[in-house]
């Protein structure tokens, strides 16, 4: 066996040693954005389950291509309510969300997105991902 002293390492040639493979996928590393997230700021109240459903169905509520629509996943009051909210006309207090609430699921669905590498999502995008995010409990048929 021959010893080559590094001077006489030709940097030509090979692999260049300063390319190297990152440790972590994109995945991974949106999934420890969107734990940082729930540590730091955690959801809204009125979806507080988003802490309890885990970082793999939070990104892909982010990543879902499926177009979401209200009346999928929610009761025909709230789906009023999501309609006015976006026309900014008056909101039924019977309704189980207000403005308030729409705000804040807003602001946590584009949180969301942030973390998972959109910087500047789209209107449609941040309504996706709010029903994507309704659409894991039971706002259809509430008791």
């Amino acid at each position: 066996m021959q010893y080559f002293s590094d001077a006489s390492y030709d940097s030509d040639t090979g692999e260049d040693e300063n390319e190297q493979e990152p440790i972590y996928s994109q995945r991974e590393m949106d999934y420890m954005e969107i734990e940082k997230l729930l540590e730091c700021r955690g959801p809204p109240l009125v979806i507080e389950y988003c802490n309890k459903i885990g970082v793999v169905a939070l990104r892909w509520a982010v990543l879902n291509p499926n177009r979401t629509k209200p009346e999928s996943v929610l009761d025909p009051l709230a789906v009023h309510s999501w309609n006015s909210f976006w026309k900014k006309q008056p909101i039924y207090k019977e309704s189980l969300f207000d403005r308030e609430d729409w705000n804040a699921i807003g602001e946590f669905a584009l949180t969301l997105c942030v973390a998972c590498g959109f910087s500047n999502p789209s209107q449609f995008h941040v309504q996706n991902v709010m029903l994507q995010l309704l659409g894991f409990v039971n706002f259809k048929y509430p008791k």
